[in-house]
C-alpha cells in the first residue's frame, strides 16, 4: 500500500496556512494532496480559514460566521495575501494541478457545522462529476459530516477523531456517521487500531506530522495517509 502524503494547510510553516500561496508551494514541492479548512459567512459563502475567528491570521477581528463575504474579503493576512474562498482553492487546487483536496468542516457550532455541511454539498454537487476523485471531506462535527454524506453519497469522507479510543470505538464512530475512514491524531495510533479499522474497511489517515523520528514510528502501522505540517522538507 503506498502512503498518500497530505499537506496540511498548504505550506503552513513557510508561507501563511490555508492561501493560495500556501497550496501553491505545496503542490509545488511534490504534494499530491493538499488539506484546508472551510467556514460558512454570514452571507452564505463558503471561506477557507481554520479559526473560527479572522483574529490570528488576519489583520481584522470577529467570527467568521458573523461577517459578509465582502467584509472577509477586505481583510488582509499579508498586504498581497487573503482569505480564499473555496471556489478559488477548489480551481487553484484540484482544476488547474489537479490534486486532490481534503476539505474539513468547521464551526463554531453544532447547528452552524450543518449549514457549513449543506452548503459545502451544495458546492460539491455542482462541480463536474470529473472532478469528484479529487474531493474528499472530514469533520470533528460527526452530524454534519452525515448530512453532507447524505447529500453527496459518492464523495469520500472521513471523521477526525483525536482521543484515546479503542478500536473498536473508532469504527464505531465511522460507522454511525457513515463515514468511509477515520482520521487519527498520531499519538494515539497502533498497530491494533488500524488493524481494526482496515477489517472494518476503513482508510486510516493520520495528522499532524512534522517530524521524521513520528514518522519512523508510525510508519510500520501501514496508515493510508499522513496529513503533514510541511516545513520545507518533506519528511516521507
Amino acid at each position: 500500500m503506498k502512503t498518500l502524503y497530505i499537506a496540511h494547510r498548504g505550506a503552513q510553516e513557510i508561507v501563511p496556512e490555508n492561501t493560495l500561496t500556501a497550496f501553491r508551494l505545496a503542490i509545488k514541492n511534490g504534494f499530491k494532496a493538499i488539506e484546508c479548512d472551510v467556514q460558512l459567512t454570514r452571507d452564505g459563502r463558503l471561506v477557507v480559514i481554520h479559526d473560527e475567528t479572522i483574529d490570528r491570521t488576519t489583520d481584522g477581528k470577529g467570527w467568521v460566521s458573523r461577517l459578509t463575504w465582502s467584509e472577509i474579503e477586505a481583510l488582509h493576512i499579508l498586504p498581497d495575501e487573503r482569505i480564499p474562498s473555496l471556489s478559488n482553492t477548489f480551481y487553484t487546487v484540484v482544476m488547474a494541478h489537479r490534486c486532490k483536496l481534503i476539505i474539513e468542516i468547521k464551526s463554531d457550532s453544532a447547528l452552524h457545522s450543518k449549514q457549513v455541511a449543506a452548503k459545502l454539498a451544495h458546492f460539491v454537487n455542482r462541480i463536474p462529476n470529473k472532478y469528484y476523485k479529487y474531493i474528499e471531506v472530514h469533520s470533528f462535527w460527526y452530524e454534519a459530516l452525515k448530512e453532507f454524506k447524505a447529500a453527496c453519497s459518492t464523495i469520500t469522507t472521513g471523521a477526525i477523531i483525536n482521543g484515546g479510543f479503542t478500536g473498536e470505538q473508532i469504527v464505531t464512530i465511522a460507522q454511525d456517521t457513515n463515514a468511509d475512514g477515520v482520521s487519527l491524531g498520531y499519538e494515539f495510533l497502533s498497530n491494533k487500531v488500524v488493524r481494526e479499522c482496515h477489517r472494518a474497511k476503513l482508510f486510516v489517515d493520520t495528522w499532524a506530522v512534522s517530524d521524521g523520528t513520528v514518522l519512523h514510528r508510525i510508519r510500520p502501522f501501514g496508515v493510508n495517509a499522513v496529513v503533514e505540517n510541511f516545513i520545507g522538507t518533506a519528511i516521507r
